[in-house]
């Protein structure tokens, strides 16, 4: 890479000038891999679709507007972003025993709600109730229990404050889902 300054990377990617992702993906690739291995334990393959998912959340923030300044060094951003990916792939590995992405939204905050409810729905159930949500909870939703965004992610894909406002809406969606389920349910017992 002929010019190394953040600034100028990032008005390069601005500009839509994508060649500064290859050379840093190139760049730091391989360290992030062996470093994310020693510190996390992660697997090869862990690492590399971490690196990767980090490199693409680098460019949408870059590209978005939501990147237009760095207080710290380009590694050390893309390492931030890459560990987050190691712990969110880490995660969803430890509780997903089965690959239909429907069946991740009966486990963890929804079992919770329906421990309440003492009701268990189906998949179509749910899946019908998430289609009757407004789009924002539908894509907040599928951010947060499909593609395993954290807060801090959802904010930015949102176009939030912050990520205590995707979690209050998180809340609040999920809020409108229990609503949707019970009638739902109300309807299949008349």
């Amino acid at each position: 890479m002929k010019d190394f300054r953040p600034n100028i990377i990032l008005e390069k990617l601005r500009k839509g000038d994508n060649s500064p992702i290859y050379e840093l993906y190139k760049l730091y690739r391989d360290e992030f891999i062996a470093w994310s291995r020693s510190q996390f334990k992660t697997s090869e393959e862990q690492a590399k679709d971490a690196f990767q998912d980090a490199m693409l959340d680098f460019h949408q923030n870059v590209i978005h507007g939501r990147l237009t300044e760095l207080s710290s060094s380009l590694k050390t951003y893309l390492f931030q972003i890459g560990k987050h990916k190691v712990l969110n792939i880490q995660k969803k590995d430890r509780r997903m025993t089965y690959h239909d992405a429907l069946h991740l939204i009966t486990h963890g905050e929804v079992d919770k709600f329906m421990e309440e409810e003492n009701k268990a729905y189906t998949q179509e159930e749910i899946s019908k109730a998430i289609e009757q949500l407004p789009e924002d909870c539908q894509k907040i939703l599928n951010l947060f229990y499909f593609k395993e965004y954290d807060m801090d992610s959802i904010a930015r894909e949102m176009n939030y404050k912050n990520s205590n406002t995707a979690k209050s809406k998180k809340s609040v969606c999920m809020k409108n889902l229990l609503v949707e389920l019970k009638k739902l349910s109300m309807l299949l017992t008349l």
